[in-house]
């Protein structure tokens, strides 16, 4: 089981999701093993039921199946901590990827269109 966490915009306590897996799509949704949204990335934010989030984090050991923007898969990890902010994916240490196609990615990271987050491979 994954288990995100949600930071909330204001100083309130994080809200907690928990799933099989869960996966970043293309369209800026957040979905769970059912397909069904769980969130929305929409203006730097997430929104969560009636809730704005700045990012939500899950600790590892973390997987990552994405898809690159030129259609090719791969997995990645085992990640001890993976967070989800300001359009990117982000370790405790880098940066690993953008998933917000209005946003620049860096030179050294790439953009995912999708990112499946899974306990395990």
């Amino acid at each position: 089981m994954i288990t995100l966490a949600f930071r909330p915009v204001r100083n309130e306590s994080p809200v907690m999701v928990r799933g099989a897996y869960f996966r970043i799509c293309a369209d800026g949704t957040l979905r769970g093993p059912d397909n069904a949204v769980v969130a929305r990335y929409l203006n730097g934010l997430w929104q969560l039921a009636h809730g704005l989030h700045r990012a939500f984090d899950c600790s590892g050991p973390v997987f990552l199946r994405v898809t690159n923007s030129d259609g090719q898969r791969e997995s990645r990890g085992p990640y001890q901590f993976v967070k989800a902010a300001e359009g990117s994916i982000f370790t405790h240490d880098s940066c690993l990827a953008v998933h917000d196609s209005r946003k620049e990615p860096g030179s050294s990271v790439g953009l995912w269109q999708e990112i499946v987050f899974l306990s395990g491979v």
